[in-house]
């Protein structure tokens, strides 16, 4: 069934509606950007728990990706720029936050911009077509804007980092420990990790390693065995609290991908003052800045473990790696500079939509 969005002209004063999921914390997610833009402008009134809200619920369960939808309190609307007057039924445009699994389905796509979070290899021949006809594009990583704008360079792409509160993911007053984290399994080279974390806990004896795995995730026979038995721990369902904690108190992050956009562990150890040592894979280089995190070949274990011994065995080092997280972290990733961005964005296609 195509998602429908009323097809109105545009109009340099024409509001921008968000559709975000509703969030179950303040400090993890981007669909946090939906209620920060909102926060700028104005949500819409009554849409939750009505009627209205029920309805889109109920569309959205006829795709597989959203059949357990809670359809009262799952998705809210929020009007993005306090500055226009127009009639709440009045659509300018809609900003679909995960357009992913909703692009291909877009009855008016010329009339939505639409987040992409996906790599672009993962891109249908159904999902390229529908992004020539979109009034916007917004990637998590430049190199897919980029892909964007080679393939269809009259649609406006852009890519705007993942956004992060800095005032909950934030150092800690108290020296790091002697301990390495991990977060997460999809799109992670799990086996460069745990053979990485073999070696080097069979070279420091006071090291430890913890990787927060999925609570879903099931390991397999092969992968239990794989995992070194001393110093190791895998975790489950921290609180965000325990989370910021745990990126915190360690004294790096390290965790290779195999492609990636955006990671919601790679920004938040880097707000958290946490130093981070990955791969240089997909779009990795968007998040990395000036030196702000350390980047090795995919499956080149040598470098990573050179690159890790390389801060254990300075604090100094280790420390100047955290400023230079954090201090790109707040520059480039606070919610303020990343809705400032969308809404430049939004001026931006509604110019464009304007011409056309």
């Amino acid at each position: 069934m195509p998602f429908t969005v009323t097809n109105a002209p545009a109009r340099a004063t024409a509001p921008i509606w968000v559709l975000g999921n509703l969030q179950s914390n303040g400090h993890q997610g981007h669909n946090l950007l939906a209620y920060k833009l909102g926060q700028r402008g104005a949500k819409l009134a009554g849409w939750r728990d009505t009627r209205y809200q029920r309805i889109l619920a109920n569309v959205l369960r006829r795709l597989p990706a959203y059949r357990k939808l809670n359809p009262r309190t799952t998705y809210n609307l929020y009007r993005a720029n306090s500055l226009t007057r127009q009639s709440p039924g009045h659509v300018g445009l809609l900003h679909i936050i995960w357009g992913d699994y909703l692009i291909d389905r877009l009855a008016h796509p010329e009339r939505c911009v639409v987040t992409l979070h996906q790599p672009f290899e993962t891109w249908s021949d159904a999902v390229w077509a529908q992004i020539g006809r979109c009034a916007g594009i917004l990637c998590m990583a430049q190199r897919e804007a980029d892909e964007i704008q080679r393939r269809h360079p009259a649609v406006p792409a852009e890519f705007i980092a993942h956004g992060i509160d800095i005032d909950f993911w934030k150092p800690l007053p108290t020296p790091p420990k002697k301990q390495i984290c991990a977060v997460g399994r999809y799109m992670r080279n799990i086996d460069m990790m745990l053979r990485v974390a073999r070696v080097l806990l069979r070279e420091h004896a006071d090291l430890s390693f913890r990787w927060l795995a999925n609570p879903d995730f099931k390991l397999s026979p092969e992968m239990s065995q794989a995992l070194p038995q001393e110093r190791f721990e895998v975790l489950r369902n921290l609180s965000p609290v325990e989370l910021h904690r745990l990126y915190a108190e360690s004294w790096l992050f390290c965790m290779p991908y195999d492609n990636v956009t955006a990671s919601n562990a790679i920004v938040e150890s880097m707000a958290s003052g946490t130093p981070v040592v990955t791969t240089r894979v997909g779009g990795m280089p968007s998040y990395s800045g000036r030196d702000a995190i350390t980047m090795v070949g995919n499956n080149d274990d040598v470098a990573m473990i050179a690159a890790v011994n390389r801060s254990l065995e300075s604090l100094s080092q280790r420390n100047a790696q955290a400023d230079r997280a954090r201090e790109y972290a707040v520059n480039n990733f606070n919610w303020p500079v990343v809705s400032a961005a969308h809404e430049a964005f939004y001026a931006r296609v509604l110019q464009a939509c304007a011409r056309a």
